[in-house]
């Protein structure tokens, strides 16, 4: 498909979201993008993988206001569109090890084509996008001082460590 096609796709796939998540009283912030044709290129070349394996080829993220919002709008999702076998991942109730947390499904959507789906909070997509440090910061009101200070170097300092450790 051409970027423009996807772009459609996400883009009615993100209409439909929107109304049934609203229908059932789920205030959520939908975004969404068509991968790059670069991207996809890096990730086949990456991954060892031809392009049908690629199911992230068209994404959205919902973002919502509760945890317990999240598992209902995968119950949305997964009402809408048939999920891929093998292809959901709970990051929520199992997070990644540098507090990454999210809930990641594939579906088959409109047209019969892959669209992979990311549904989390605010305050872990805050995580996702700046890191927990930015996190805490957030979490202090912003301001600067020893305090914040200390906790960014030990996180700098835990960090190394696992580095090196991986050496």
């Amino acid at each position: 498909q051409k970027r423009r096609e996807r772009e459609q796709l996400v883009n009615e796939s993100i209409k439909i979201l929107t109304e049934r998540l609203s229908s059932v009283g789920v205030k959520a912030e939908i975004q969404g993008r068509p991968k790059h044709f670069y991207s996809i290129y890096k990730k086949m070349l990456k991954d060892n993988k031809d392009l049908g394996e690629i199911y992230d080829l068209s994404a959205i993220r919902i973002i919502v206001e509760t945890i317990k919002d999240c598992y209902g709008a995968l119950g949305i999702v997964h009402t809408l569109w048939k999920p891929l076998p093998g292809r959901f991942k709970d990051y929520i109730a199992m997070p990644k090890s540098n507090m990454y947390q999210s809930l990641h499904t594939t579906v088959i959507g409109i047209d019969g084509k892959p669209l992979e789906i990311q549904i989390r909070t605010l305050e872990m997509h805050r995580i996702s996008e700046y890191g927990i440090a930015a996190h805490w910061r957030y979490k202090e009101g912003g301001k600067t001082d020893k305090e914040f200070e200390k906790k960014l170097s030990w996180l700098r300092q835990l960090i190394e460590w696992q580095q090196d450790l991986k050496d």
